[in-house]
């Protein structure tokens, strides 16, 4: 019994370090008008566009409509995953996303 009440009490912690760390960086556009999306500049200097989510997956179309009310300011995220596109280069899938106070 008190092996199991272990185990439940640690069981958040262990998820939390299984968790992607978070990444920062500023909310900018990419891309020339009529393809202008929504971006990530890094510290580094790169620049990721922001590619949409499949739905329960990360951040769908709708969230990053809402997040774009952040554009110029600093963020955190987690990625997903990234991808590659030939239009946008280097594409990051957002699991999560939070404006930086």
């Amino acid at each position: 019994m008190r092996r199991a009440l272990w185990l439940l009490a640690l069981t958040p912690s262990l998820l939390a370090m299984a968790a992607q760390p978070w990444e920062k960086g500023v909310l900018v556009e990419v891309g020339a008008y009529p393809l202008v999306k929504l971006g990530i500049e890094r510290s580094d200097g790169a620049v990721l566009a922001i590619r949409p989510a499949e739905a329960g997956k990360g951040l769908d179309q709708a969230a990053l409509k809402r997040l774009r009310r952040q554009l110029g300011h600093e963020i955190r995220y987690r990625a997903a995953g990234y991808a590659d596109s030939p239009v946008y280069g280097r594409e990051v899938i957002l699991q999560q996303a939070e404006a930086e106070h």
